[in-house]
């Protein structure tokens, strides 16, 4: 490897010299400490915050054996993007593969180039379709700019064809597709019906406009008619010649009809199935998605109607939402019946094995339930705990445990010391980054010996992370740290709650990362909504100055705790309803509660939850308390006696 050198001050001659310099270091860097490099690093940073690219340089030989040098030498090299070469940007990311930021100069690299026009460059660097709407952009318009027009409008057909907007980068392409005769009629209709489908109307009403022809212009104003009131599917089905465009109009109508009112969508299905000359399978598949919607009717004939539908369905998840429906009435024969029509393979699920044989007992047919009931004992499973309670016995299931081999992670010694100086320096986010990296290149064996490694050292959020990818789901050690002690105990005691709820709440929630952040936006270990702590702190008095608070674990635990203790005092200490509420509102909460009608036992509620996501929400943090009970050694009942003798 070469050694550092260059031929202008504030040039870099390519990654790989960096990187040599990084792993080879300098006599002057090494005898630095650890608290001078870092100081010098900040320097670094601060340089090239204002681009001084040279006095950069200058600096860096002071920092070359520092962990986090390589952070510095790709914003330098970022800093000089515009005068690379392809070759040049790609050899930076293959000598910096190591490293999650590697990746991230193709983009800024890719809109460069797209906007100097250097299209012949940009298929050199790009030389297969790019991830990215604005990127596939570029990229086909980069072949139609160089001669390749047949590839260029290729791509351009199947960009066009969207139910949204595309991204404005588009514009260019396609005003050479359209003005080669691509944009017909045809495909302007495609797309609005695409548009329909995304519940776009805006868009719809923008391509109508572009329409030429007559019959074009009426096949428009129809589709705009039926979107506009799906209640008219019926006769717009009859009325229409039987095309595969006309199928697909009556069957995105049908089914908007149906999430708006089922019951209508119901009366209108016969119509459109024999007016659309729909196929038995697809016939099927629309009667499947309004039997759905139907599940809780209250209508005799509607409920006969959907039965009807079930008792030939192949989907799974319908049939599945039967039988919770037979057990939120208390139908053991209903429970049996309908489980008949899952798949054999699936019947045998711990989940169904338990409820066919509730239905066995309920049904005066103990022994056949309690056999079934002992083959799903001692499993990690809900379903398992719930029988061995059926059953009035302990609670057992598989535990494993590893030893660290440190020779199996040898070769990642340097991510790993990185990842250490970043959690050193509350980078947590960069520290996730290069966690997720290193897992992503790691084979199953060495993930197993990250997660030992993260473990021992305390990495708490990495340890969790790294044992669901290498799927070590018996080694309750590393899956469910002991973390944060002393918040969980200090508001656990303050709010009378146990602190293993609290800590198995932040375990589902964020795996104990306090930088979690959810796609809506709640955030922190246990996963608060900046509206939920703004509620929740002038409800309680509590000192909090904004969102950016959520993601200090203390003030973070305090919310969220305050919020569950709320939850719990509403429902009467009950950890079900409360922990229901936590993830899908108190409102639901009551929804659920006025169908079941205190008829069901807690199980029975929980698995009467319609919500996927809820319902396993319920039963993970229930068994991370068993988890973390037998981790900590501490005694506790899976249900407490009150929950157990709730009527739900």
């Amino acid at each position: 490897m070469k050694s550092l050198s260059f031929v202008k001050p504030q040039r870099l001659l390519s990654s790989m010299i960096a990187m040599s310099s990084l792993i080879c270091g300098t006599s002057y860097a090494e005898s630095l400490d650890l608290p001078s490099q870092r100081k010098l690093y900040q320097q670094a940073q601060d340089l090239l915050d204002t681009n001084q690219v040279d006095q950069y340089l200058n600096l860096r030989p002071k920092i070359a054996s520092y962990p986090l040098t390589p952070y510095v030498d790709y914003r330098a090299f970022y800093a000089q993007l515009d005068e690379k070469s392809p070759k040049q940007v790609n050899d930076f990311i293959r000598d910096y593969n190591d490293f999650p930021f590697s990746y991230r100069v193709r983009a800024p690299y890719l809109d460069q180039l797209a906007s100097q026009k250097e299209w012949q460059r940009f298929l050199e660097f790009q030389t297969k379709p790019p991830k990215g709407e604005t990127y596939l952009c570029h990229y086909y318009y980069a072949h139609a700019q160089t001669g390749n027009r047949e590839e260029a409008f290729e791509g351009a057909s199947k960009l066009w064809l969207s139910g949204d907007s595309v991204a404005d980068a588009c514009d260019p392409l396609f005003k050479l597709w359209e003005k080669a005769g691509h944009k017909t009629d045809q495909v302007i209709l495609e797309r609005m019906q695409l548009a329909f489908k995304e519940n776009n109307s805006r868009l719809m009403g923008y391509l109508a406009k572009q329409l030429d022809s007559s019959a074009s212009k009426k096949a428009a104003k129809d589709m705009k008619a039926l979107y506009a009131s799906p209640s008219s599917v019926g006769a717009f089905a009859k009325k229409q010649k039987v095309t595969l465009f006309n199928q697909q109009q009556s069957e995105l109508a049908l089914k908007k009809l149906a999430r708006k009112d089922a019951e209508k969508a119901q009366s209108r299905f016969d119509k459109v199935v024999e007016g659309q000359k729909f196929s038995t399978d697809k016939a099927q598949e629309l009667a499947d998605f309004i039997a759905f919607r139907l599940i809780n009717t209250e209508s005799d004939e509607l409920a006969l109607w959907r039965d009807s539908v079930i008792k030939t369905t192949q989907n799974r998840s319908l049939i599945e939402r039967r039988i919770r429906l037979s057990i939120q009435h208390v139908d053991w024969n209903g429970v049996q019946a309908w489980a008949d029509l899952l798949p054999k393979s699936y019947r045998q699920v711990p989940r169904w094995q338990y409820w066919l044989a509730r239905s066995e007992i309920a049904l005066g047919e103990a022994h056949n339930g309690h056999l079934r009931l002992e083959k799903i004992m001692g499993l990690r499973n809900f379903y398992s705990v719930a029988a061995a309670k059926e059953m009035k016995q302990s609670i057992q299931y598989p535990v494993t445990t590893i030893t660290l081999d440190k020779s199996v992670i040898k070769p990642y010694q340097s991510t790993l010391t990185r990842i250490q100086e970043l959690l050193e320096l509350d980078k947590i986010a960069a520290a996730k980054n290069e966690w997720r990296w290193l897992l992503q290149r790691s084979s199953s064996v060495e993930k197993e010996m990250l997660a030992a490694y993260a473990s021992m050292k305390q990495w708490h959020h990495l340890s969790v992370t790294a044992s669901i990818s290498a799927k070590m789901w018996d080694n309750t050690s590393i899956r469910f740290p002991v973390a944060h002690q002393q918040w969980f105990n200090l508001y656990a005691d303050k709010h009378d709650i146990d602190p293993i709820t609290l800590m198995s709440l932040a375990r589902q929630e964020s795996a104990l990362d306090s930088e979690a952040r959810s796609p809506v936006g709640a955030r922190g270990i246990m996963q608060i909504m900046p509206s939920t702590a703004k509620y929740t702190a002038k409800k309680y008095q509590l000192s909090y100055q904004g969102k950016s608070e959520l993601y200090e674990i203390g003030k973070n635990i305090e919310i969220g705790s305050h919020y569950l203790d709320g939850l719990l005092e509403r429902y009467d200490n009950n950890r079900i309803f409360a922990l229901a509420a936590y993830n899908a509102g108190p409102h639901r909460v009551t929804q659920w509660r006025k169908r079941t009608d205190e008829k069901l036992d807690a199980y029975a509620f929980i698995e009467s939850i319609p919500f996927k996501e809820t319902r396993g929400y319920v039963q993970n943090i229930l068994m991370f308390e068993t988890y973390y009970r037998d981790l900590m050694g501490v005694d506790g009942a899976f249900l407490n006696e009150h929950e157990v003798k709730t009527k739900y």
